[in-house]
């Protein structure tokens, strides 16, 4: 019997290593991607150093970006346009979206996930006290705490964003497009009995106090 039991032991620790080195290898492989697919152009180093309104995507939900690759790989994520190219915002994701495979877009959503999230967006001019308590009173009001989480830094659904320090010019795209039902797939259509009754202040306060959330490590 003791025997059995070591054997077990010993092979639990075992399956356990091997589990832990393949998680391993997949966010070596995440990173190889990451850094020679295109991603680093727009999301910079390390996925916190995105350029222009593109998302920081490190520490984001591993599930989240799985489902939003795939949506932009097969076309169902659609969103506003860009005024100054004519076309949408996601066509760059989309165009580049061809050279990576499922394993790939596995293998970069592990790696961004385990990555540090990036600091607080730094805005100019600096948003004031009323700004960012109407923000947070927004989010309050209008019930996006069930889903994102009391200050927006844990999603109740691994499928849902975390949105706590985003870009504010991304959030509150985000948030107009969903709210005039411009933009489609996955799970967005939850979203849009909850942002229609957000106002155009409402948007943008809720985009200014949600930027300037810290995720960082203390």
């Amino acid at each position: 019997m003791r025997a059995l039991l070591s054997a077990f032991v010993i092979g639990a620790a075992a399956l356990t290593g091997t589990t832990a080195l393949a998680a391993s290898d997949a966010e070596k492989a995440g990173k190889r991607v990451y850094m020679t697919k295109t991603c680093l152009a727009c999301h910079g180093r390390n996925g916190a150093k995105a350029i222009m309104s593109y998302p920081n995507l490190a520490g984001q939900n591993e599930k989240y970006l799985v489902q939003q690759l795939k949506l932009i790989k097969s076309g169902e994520r659609v969103g506003s346009v860009d005024p100054e190219t004519g076309h949408p915002y996601v066509k760059g994701m989309a165009d580049v979206m061809h050279i990576l495979t499922e394993d790939d877009i596995k293998n970069v959503s592990k790696y961004l996930a385990k990555l540090t999230p990036a600091e607080p967006e730094v805005l100019e001019p600096a948003p004031s006290e009323e700004m960012l308590k109407a923000g947070e009173k927004a989010y309050k009001k209008l019930g996006c705490r069930s889903c994102h989480g009391k200050d927006a830094t844990k999603s109740s659904n691994k499928l849902y964003p975390i949105i706590a320090g985003l870009d504010r010019d991304y959030l509150a795209r985000q948030m107009t497009d969903m709210r005039d039902k411009v933009r489609t797939g996955g799970k967005v259509k939850l979203m849009y009995g909850v942002i229609k009754r957000a106002k155009d202040e409402d948007i943008e306060a809720m985009a200014t106090w949600l930027s300037q959330i810290d995720r960082t490590p203390e």
